[in-house]
């Protein structure tokens, strides 16, 4: 569909103003503007959960060719407000269903103003077609091989997510996988 900001000829009258997306992300705000970006021949989609008609999610979509860093930003432009890590809150839990069990996912956090700020780090899938909560530490020691710690000093304030990161398209199957619920601090919002 076609979101409008002003009176055009397409709409009609102006559509409501969305306001920008912030922590926590859960797709189902009907006032918040979801914008996400893909990359690295991702497809990306919000659309009903698999296993509740009621629950918007990410859809991911690894198709055939995709990089094997391919993913989406799901704060394109970056979030309302920074994320506030700390020395004793660096984590993020996102909810993620994958066909298989043993995939890697990536989140990256990153200054939207900055990408060479940036933090990364894994999770695990352990279960296959089911909802399971995987916890994302940003903290010193947990980052993703070959990429920056975390520094304090800067701001993040926008996330990536990198389905089975490091395997390509090809590899993986076009597989599809759905996240939901991007919440910050072991205790949530």
């Amino acid at each position: 569909g076609v979101v409008c900001w002003e009176s055009c000829s397409a709409c009609g009258p102006a559509g409501p103003v969305l306001s920008q997306v912030d922590l926590p992300i859960t797709f189902d705000d009907t006032t918040v503007s979801y914008s996400t970006t893909s990359f690295g021949g991702n497809i990306d989609s919000i659309a009903p959960d698999p296993t509740n008609a009621f629950n918007n999610v990410l859809v991911l979509n690894k198709p055939m060719g995709a990089q094997t860093w391919a993913g989406t930003t799901v704060s394109t432009g970056g979030l309302a407000t920074a994320i506030p890590f700390s020395a004793t809150d660096n984590i993020i839990t996102v909810r993620v269903w994958s066909a298989d069990p043993g995939v890697t996912m990536r989140l990256k956090a990153e200054d939207a103003n900055d990408p060479t700020k940036s933090v990364e780090t894994e999770a695990t899938t352990t279960q296959a077609g089911a909802w399971e909560t995987l916890s994302f530490d940003f903290s010193a020691g947990n980052q993703a091989t070959g990429t920056a710690a975390i520094n304090y000093a800067n701001t993040y304030d926008m996330l990536s997510f990198f389905p089975n990161f490091g395997t390509d398209g090809n590899t993986a199957g076009n597989k599809t996988y759905y996240v939901d619920d991007f919440i910050f601090g072991t205790n949530g919002p």
